[in-house]
């Protein structure tokens, strides 16, 4: 017999954060490890029970209702295969800058994609679902791409979700990112607005300037250069996928590392990664202003 373990039989109270969802969902949500057969299995069964009441899968749950969660088995090979290891977990939360009953911000670091997918198992996503109960129904609010680092907000429920998907809409949001360019960018060089599109044609997500695209701007400070590298930091205006990085390389100056819209090489001295990073998050409403360090390594360029 496979090694696994039983939980015993629990009742739980439905809070506000699972009101109105279906009772086959919530369960799918909480036993991740386990199948879906299964779960409706205890339903049809009417082992699982609402308020002491046998309830149909799409039965909706509300606020104070009483769940009762049959024994589970768990087949605690698949759980280990399915489980982060625990410093993966212990490293993120030590990279948490700001943290309230609402949200979550972590300064993300380069080369970790924020959700799994086909090509990748793991994103800080699951690794946050992971911190405890508390935080298994957080959602991202916003994404950065897996090679860029820094900031990144995360709501810890669905009530917060829906606030902060506002304020993204509404430009409530204020994002900053610094990046290390390759050239000696143009003080004159305040503003790019080139329109984006992305290429669907390609097998790797690609976005081009194209008039067809939609409008897109990106204001351009300039901090610190030299003859072969200039340091900058960039303010979305608009948010499009790539946009910082399109921008920049259509200008003549591509980001540093960024293998997908340059081909200049890496210097074999510096740190290995596209040098990309989200150095401030301000949200208006809520005179909020996140601040992530820029990393030593953009900086090192310059030093003689």
């Amino acid at each position: 017999m496979t090694e696994g373990s039983y939980t015993g039989v629990s009742i739980e109270k439905i809070g506000i954060n699972s009101s109105k969802q279906r009772v086959d969902n919530f369960l799918i949500g909480k036993f991740k490890n386990l199948p879906k057969s299964k779960i409706y299995s205890i339903i049809r069964k009417g082992e699982v029970r609402i308020n002491g009441s046998r309830v149909k899968p799409h039965f909706k749950l509300s606020t104070g209702d009483k769940i009762r969660i049959p024994p589970l088995f768990f087949n605690k090979e698949k759980s280990n295969q399915n489980s982060l290891e625990k410093g993966l977990i212990e490293e993120t939360q030590d990279r948490i800058i700001y943290e309230d009953d609402e949200i979550l911000a972590i300064d993300k670091k380069h080369n970790l994609a924020v959700h799994g997918g086909s090509r990748v198992s793991i994103g800080l996503i699951e690794i946050v679902r992971n911190f405890g109960k508390d935080y298994r129904e957080a959602q991202l609010i916003h994404r950065l791409d897996k090679a860029t680092s820094g900031c990144i907000i995360l709501a810890k429920n669905k009530q917060s979700t829906r606030s902060y998907n506002s304020f993204i809409r509404s430009n409530q949001i204020i994002k900053k990112y610094h990046c290390l360019v390759h050239g000696s960018w143009s003080k004159e060089l305040n503003d790019v607005k080139l329109p984006l599109k992305i290429d669907k044609r390609q097998n790797l997500q690609k976005v081009t300037v194209s008039e067809d695209g939609k409008y897109s701007e990106t204001n351009f400070r300039l901090i610190k250069f030299n003859d072969y590298h200039s340091l900058l930091e960039c303010r979305l205006e608009t948010g499009r996928t790539h946009q910082i990085r399109v921008h920049t390389s259509a200008s003549g100056f591509p980001i540093v590392g960024d293998l997908k819209y340059s081909s200049i090489a890496l210097n074999k001295e510096m740190e290995k990664r596209m040098y990309l990073h989200c150095s401030s998050l301000e949200i208006i409403n809520k005179d909020l202003k996140i601040i992530s360090k820029v990393p030593n390594s953009f900086f090192e360029a310059f030093e003689v």
